[in-house]
């Protein structure tokens, strides 16, 4: 790495671009010497590129986040920035998720052109979504809704709810106010009523663990309390290993760190829902006694 200049990888879609120059404002504000030394490198992903099936089919979680990851791994980036949803548990070989913005409105929102809620949309009515976690837990509330794949970009999505037939979609109120789109919300649905991703609403920078000088820059922009609530959210993904549908979000309170998660099979049956408190220290540990309680039958075609 060469410590005059930092290079960030990101994908090309509109939020993902925002999302990096919020990081580079965040280094500018903290090492301003970087002033036009940092470079930015644009990547295609999988995720990206094939728009045509829901994202379970072709790899999950992971889909946005690889190729970028394996340009750190390989050197030719410093530090890529990623939603922090997006990214594989665990993360890959000498990888770390080193650092973790502010986060924004964790929540997800019900957008739509036709109702003003979710419980508005009529029996029968269609929802888009590429998400088997919000399919799961749409179905959980509202088992009469079926569903319609809607993939694309966030603006993309949003605007072809004007062209279509679908009662609406659900989105993460992050990425709308991020992108300038909240005139499209009809209406935040509460983490107990909709419970969102493990690490929505955050962004992550990850880096290689051997590199120090990435580390150190990534350090100085870290948000600690964002950090260990999605390191929390991310340990409880682990520990139900994939038997599950699942939703989670910690807050932080002073030393202490609270996680509520929500578990489903994937015919939206919600069969478990629970939270715990912990030291803000123990996020992983805390996590696995969440987990610990999780129900011991077989669930199918379990993902977040």
């Amino acid at each position: 790495m060469d410590k005059s200049r930092i290079t960030l990888g990101t994908r090309a879609s509109p939020l993902a671009l925002v999302q990096t120059e919020l990081v580079m404002a965040a280094i500018l504000a903290v090492r301003p010497e970087f002033h036009g030394r940092i470079d930015v490198a644009v990547f295609q992903t999988r995720g990206d590129q094939k728009r045509d099936c829901a994202i379970e089919n072709i790899g999950g979680r992971g889909v946005f986040t690889d190729e970028l990851d394996e340009a750190v791994a390989a050197g030719q980036i410093d530090l890529a920035v990623h939603s922090v949803k997006d990214l594989p548990v665990p993360v890959a070989g000498r990888l770390m998720l080193a650092a973790a913005l502010e986060r924004e409105d964790p929540r997800e929102a019900f957008v739509s052109t036709r109702y003003g809620s979710l419980a508005d949309v009529p029996r029968g009515g269609t929802l888009g979504s590429a998400s088997l976690r919000r399919e799961t837990l749409v179905k959980a509330l509202r088992p009469d809704l079926s569903f319609e794949l809607l993939r694309g970009n966030v603006d993309e999505r949003v605007a072809a709810l004007e062209h279509s037939n679908l009662s609406g979609t659900i989105l993460a109120v992050a990425g709308l106010k991020r992108l300038g789109l909240t005139r499209y919300i009809r209406e935040i649905l509460a983490p107990d009523t909709l419970m969102p991703d493990p690490g929505q609403g955050a962004v992550g920078v990850v880096c290689r663990s051997d590199n120090a000088v990435a580390r150190a820059v990534a350090a100085r922009i870290n948000h600690a309390p964002t950090l260990q609530a999605v390191i929390a959210e991310r340990a409880f993904l682990t520990a139900a290993a994939g038997r599950f549908v699942v939703g989670a979000l910690a807050s932080i309170s002073g030393p202490a760190l609270s996680l509520s998660a929500v578990a489903a099979n994937a015919g939206g049956t919600v069969v478990w829902r629970q939270s715990n408190h912990g030291a803000i220290n123990q996020p992983v540990a805390l996590a696995q006694r969440l987990a610990a309680a999780l129900p011991q039958g077989v669930a199918q075609g379990a993902r977040a």
